[in-house]
């Protein structure tokens, strides 16, 4: 009986263990398969989240960027071609700066040289990154001599002698200073290098196709291009920016002292200059430009126009004389924008004249009637 007792109790012992054993292995299991489940739920939503995020970059690098709009104007719908035998420059454009169109050219888009016509875009460049306009540069000897051995048209700086980016900037469009423009390229950017390499950042800005320059100056070199509609583009940003339009506009300035000229210098316009010498027509007075020549270049004249409450910019460009290119300027602003503006009044003014006629005969008609 104590045996079988034993017996008995061994056998609940071996069943109670073999019962722990089995909720011990189901415990385990239900945990595997829980922790498995939400591992694999965690893995598919990290999968779902980088499928996502996948599909969203491709989504992206999909879409193609917009072009950048051009600034370059386009002609008009009355756009006229400038007869060749009308005019002595090879190339020419007139553009309504307003409206941003071309009104009439003849090989505005062709690649030419600026000579001192990339002035102007010394002028904006320099204004656009100086710092401080009253910062001096003291100019050195080698840069003077060598600007003097290849017949640069100068200020008349002299080595030791100090001058304000304001000063420089003033003889750098008024008398097409090369001194002026070398000095401010070494002021601003260190060298003449590194600045032309700021102009031609500002020209991609600008938009502009034609145009690639080498220096500051526009002394010539056959890399150093533009075009008309270029330069036009280029007035045109000078105009918009109230530093650039004051000094493009301006027909006289006096520069502080200098070591060697004790009472500065006087500076006149050689835009203005040639305005009032060369021309002819009596309804053409720019409000202001600049002057351009090399052999190659010939002769070049960027000015703009204020007239009728509109602005309308000229070039042009290979000129043979500075007289020419004068007239030649006075003949695009006669024709395509004075002429067709007193042309437009005076039909104005006609047909004024036909309304204020029938008035008067309606009301005629009426005193008859009244009288009868």
């Amino acid at each position: 009986m104590a045996k079988f007792k034993s017996n008995e109790r061994g056998g609940a012992g071996v069943i109670a263990l073999m019962l722990v054993i089995l909720i011990l292995a189901v415990g385990t299991a239900v945990l595997v398969v829980v922790d498995n489940g939400s591992i694999g739920k965690s893995t598919n939503m990290e999968a779902v989240k980088i499928t996502t995020e996948s599909s969203s970059v491709s989504e992206e690098s999909s879409v193609p960027e917009p072009e950048p709009q051009s600034l370059l104007p386009v002609q008009s719908a009355d756009y006229k071609e400038v007869n060749a035998k009308k005019i002595d420059s090879k190339y020419c454009v007139l553009i309504d700066a307003d409206t941003n169109e071309i009104i009439a050219g003849t090989g505005y888009d062709t690649k030419m040289y600026p000579a001192s016509l990339t002035k102007l875009m010394t002028l904006l460049v320099a204004v656009e990154n100086a710092d401080d306009m009253k910062a001096t540069y003291k100019f050195k000897s080698d840069m003077i001599d060598d600007l003097i051995a290849q017949d640069a048209s100068r200020v008349g700086y002299a080595a030791g002698d100090k001058a304000t980016v304001k000063d420089m900037l003033y003889g750098t469009i008024l008398v097409s200073g090369a001194d002026c423009t070398v000095g401010l390229s070494n002021l601003i950017s260190g060298s003449e290098k590194e600045f032309a390499a700021l102009m031609n950042r500002k020209a991609e800005e600008l938009g502009l196709e034609s145009t690639h320059f080498v220096n500051s100056s526009g002394l010539h070199n056959k890399n150093h291009i533009s075009s008309c509609l270029d330069m036009a583009v280029i007035m045109k940003a000078c105009l918009e920016n109230k530093t650039c339009k004051k000094i493009v506009s301006t027909e006289s300035y006096t520069t502080a002292e200098t070591k060697s000229m004790p009472n500065g210098f006087e500076l006149y316009s050689n835009a203005f200059k040639n305005i009032y010498e060369f021309g002819k027509d009596p309804d053409f007075e720019i409000g202001g430009g600049k002057t351009g020549y090399t052999d190659e270049a010939g002769t070049l004249l960027c000015s703009y126009l204020e007239y009728n409450g509109k602005t309308y910019i000229a070039v042009t460009a290979k000129a043979l004389t500075q007289e020419q290119a004068v007239l030649d300027t006075e003949y695009l602003y006669h024709t395509y924008v004075v002429k067709p503006a007193k042309a437009a009044d005076e039909s104005k003014d006609d047909s004024s004249s036909e309304e204020k006629t029938e008035s008067t005969e309606s009301t005629d008609e009426s005193s008859e009637k009244e009288a009868a």
